[in-house]
C-alpha cells in the first residue's frame, strides 16, 4: 500500500521537533509539506514578531531572508500570533528555517506531489467505509475487514409505509458508505458528498484520470474518484421508492450499535420516512449525475439516464409533497438530519434538473435572489446552485452570469476574513464540524477561481488546506496518519474496535468547536477559546468524529489545488 508508507514516512521524516517551550513555533504550520505554488508559512508567538528569519536547503545554503510580520490577536483562539511568510521559494526539496531567537530550526518539504499523495488516502477513506462488502488485503493491507451491513433485507419503517410497500415490507438497498462515526447511511448527506465529489470530476477529470487509489474498480476507463463514488450513487438510487418516486431519509437500525466492528452489528436495519429535504437532494445530485456520467455511456451503459429518469420522478414526488419535514419517530434513535427550511433544496434541485434538461418548468423554480448563499453544508445548498450554474455549459448566458457574480460575491466576504485573519485563513466561527466548514471555504475559493482565473482565490484556498494540516492553533494536523501531531484516538467504530494501534490515514476529523461538550465533560477541553477547544479522545464526538461530508470537501480541496497550483 504505497500511499500508507508515503503517509508513514512523512510522518517520521517531517516536523520530529519538538521544542521545549516553544511547541507553538515548532508545530503551527503544515505539517505535510508543501507544493512549489503553495502558500507557506510558520506561526509563531508574538515574541517573534518582527524578528528576522532564514531558510536554508539541505546543503547548508541559505536561499531566503525575510521578517516575521506583526503580531495580531485573535480573539477565537485567545493569542496574538505572527509569521514568517516564505510563500516565494519554490524550489523543491527539503528546507530548515530559523528565527532569530528561536532555539532551533523548522524543517519542512516543497514537493510537487504532497497534495496529491494526501489527496489520494483522503479519497481512500470511502474505500474503507462501503458498506455490504469485505475490505480485502490487497487494497487495504492490514486494514481488511469482513463485509458489513448486507442491508439486502431491510424493513420498510411503519414511518415509511404505503400501501404498496407496507410496514416490515423487505426490500434490498446494499452498498453505499458509512455516514460517519457510525453504520447508518443517511441521503441528505450522503447528496452533498457525493455532489463534491462529482463537482470534482467535473472540474478535474482529465487530472484525476492518473490517480491510482488501488480500490477494486481500479483501471476500469474511469477515474477511481469517480469509480469511488458511484459505490454510493447506486446506494442511493435503492432508496428511491418506484412506486411514487419518494425518497426514504435515511437507512438505519432503530438505535446506535456499541463500539463494534461492522460484521459483528446484528441490528435489524430499516428505511425510515420519505422526506422532501431527501427527495430533492436526491433530485438534484442525480441530475449532477447524469451530466457527469454521459460522456461515460461505453463504459456504464444506461445509469446516466436512469439518474436523470430516477431525478425526475423525485421532483414529481415533490412538487406533490412540497414540505414533507423529517421528524423522527418515537423508536428511532440514530442521527436525523433535521431541516426545518427546505427552500435551499429547491433552488438546488431545479438548477441541476434545469442544466441536465433546460426545461422552463426548473428553470421557474430557481431564486437567485435567495438570501442565505453560505458555505454549503447539509442543511444549506442553495450554493451548490451557484457552484453547477457557475461551471457549467448553458445556453441562458444571463442565468450563468447571475450566479458567477452571486458566488464571486460571496467568495469575496470570505476573503475578507481570510486577508484580516492573524491565522490567514477564513473561517471566524467554529461550528460542529468546523474542519468540514474551512474545507468547504477552499473549495468556494477555487470555485472562484475556476470562473475568475484570479489567483488570489487559489491562494486563499491553499491557505485553508494549510490550516487543516496543521497551520492553526491547535498544532494538530487535523488528517490522521500524516504530520507530527495528528489525532490518533478518533471516534469512529472500526478505528475503536479494530485492535490496530493506529487510525488509517486520511481520515480528517471535525475539529474545534465548543458544541456538545459534554460528550467528554467540559472540563477536558484544552481551552475556552473556540478555536482552540479540540480534544483527541474517541468521546469527544464533538471533535473528534469523521463524517463523509467533511472527507469530500477535503478530497476536492487537496486534488483540486494539485490540479491547478501544481499546473501537471
Amino acid at each position: 500500500m504505497p500511499n500508507i508508507k508515503y503517509a508513514y514516512f512523512l510522518v517520521s521524516f517531517i516536523f520530529l521537533i519538538f521544542i521545549s517551550g516553544t511547541q507553538l513555533c515548532a508545530q503551527n504550520m503544515n505539517q505535510v509539506g508543501y507544493l512549489p505554488g503553495s502558500e507557506k508559512r510558520v506561526f509563531l508567538d508574538k515574541e517573534y514578531q518582527a524578528k528576522d528569519f532564514s531558510i536554508t536547503n539541505a546543503k547548508g545554503k541559505q536561499v531566503l531572508f525575510g521578517n516575521v510580520t506583526v503580531a495580531k490577536y485573535w480573539d477565537n483562539s485567545g493569542e496574538e500570533v505572527c509569521y514568517a511568510d516564505f510563500s516565494s521559494l519554490s524550489k523543491q526539496g527539503y528546507y530548515s528555517l530559523k528565527v532569530d531567537g528561536l532555539p532551533e530550526s523548522v524543517q519542512f518539504e516543497i514537493d510537487a506531489d504532497i497534495y496529491n499523495n494526501i489527496g489520494k488516502d483522503v479519497v481512500r477513506m470511502f474505500y474503507h467505509a462501503r458498506a455490504s462488502m469485505p475490505i480485502e488485503k490487497q487494497y487495504a493491507g492490514m486494514y481488511a475487514r469482513p463485509a458489513g451491513h448486507l442491508d439486502n433485507r431491510v424493513k420498510v419503517h411503519a414511518s415509511a409505509a404505503t400501501k404498496q410497500r407496507p410496514e416490515g415490507t423487505m426490500i434490498s438497498s446494499p452498498g453505499g458508505w458509512y455516514d460517519a462515526g457510525d453504520y447508518n447511511k443517511y441521503i441528505v448527506n450522503s447528496s452533498i458528498s457525493v455532489y463534491t465529489l462529482l463537482q470534482a470530476e467535473h472540474l478535474y477529470g482529465k487530472h484525476l484520470q492518473s490517480l491510482d487509489l488501488n480500490i477494486p474498480e481500479t483501471g476500469n476507463g474511469l477515474s477511481d474518484v469517480l469509480n469511488e463514488t458511484l459505490y454510493n450513487l447506486r446506494w442511493m438510487l435503492t432508496m428511491q421508492d418506484p412506486n411514487d418516486g419518494g425518497v426514504y431519509h435515511k437507512l438505519t437500525s432503530k438505535k446506535f450499535c456499541g463500539m463494534i466492528m461492522p460484521h459483528k452489528d446484528k441490528l435489524d436495519r430499516y428505511v425510515v420516512m420519505k422526506s422532501t429535504a431527501a427527495t430533492l437532494d436526491f433530485a438534484a445530485t442525480m441530475s449532477k449525475a447524469y451530466r457527469v456520467l454521459k460522456p461515460y455511456s461505453k463504459v456504464l451503459p444506461g445509469i446516466a439516464d436512469s439518474c436523470l429518469q430516477a431525478a425526475k420522478l423525485a421532483w414529481k414526488w415533490s412538487i406533490k409533497n412540497p414540505e414533507v419535514l423529517y421528524v423522527q419517530p418515537a423508536d428511532i434513535k440514530t442521527g436525523e438530519y433535521k431541516d426545518k427550511n427546505i427552500s435551499d433544496e429547491w433552488i438546488w434541485a431545479a438548477s441541476e434538473l434545469y442544466l441536465s434538461t433546460n426545461e422552463s418548468k426548473y428553470f421557474n423554480k430557481i431564486d437567485l435572489d435567495y438570501k442565505r448563499f453560505h458555505i454549503p453544508q447539509w442543511g444549506n445548498v442553495a450554493t451548490l446552485s451557484l457552484y453547477s450554474i457557475a461551471t457549467s455549459k448553458t445556453n441562458n448566458e444571463k442565468l450563468k452570469e447571475r450566479a458567477t457574480s452571486k458566488l464571486i460575491n460571496l467568495a469575496n466576504n470570505y476573503y475578507k476574513k481570510y486577508e484580516k485573519s492573524p491565522y490567514k485563513v477564513s473561517i471566524d466561527r467554529f461550528p460542529w464540524g468546523s474542519n468540514g466548514e474551512v474545507s468547504n471555504h477552499g473549495m468556494l475559493f477555487l470555485q472562484a477561481y475556476q470562473v475568475s482565473k484570479d489567483d488570489k482565490y487559489k491562494k486563499a484556498a491553499d491557505a485553508c488546506l494549510g490550516y487543516i494540516l496543521g497551520a492553526n492553533p491547535t498544532g494538530y494536523c487535523f488528517v490522521t496518519g500524516y504530520g507530527a501531531k495528528s489525532p490518533k484516538h478518533i471516534h469512529e467504530r472500526i478505528t475503536e474496535s479494530n485492535g490496530i494501534e493506529n487510525p488509517l490515514p486520511g481520515f480528517v476529523v471535525g475539529g474545534p468547536t465548543k458544541q456538545a461538550q459534554k460528550d467528554c465533560g467540559a472540563e477536558n477541553y484544552p481551552s475556552e477559546f473556540p478555536a482552540k477547544s479540540y480534544l483527541d479522545k474517541e468521546c469527544s464526538y464533538s471533535t473528534n468524529e469523521i463524517a463523509i461530508n467533511w472527507n469530500s470537501p477535503l478530497a476536492f480541496l487537496s486534488l483540486g489545488l494539485d490540479a491547478v497550483v501544481s499546473k501537471k
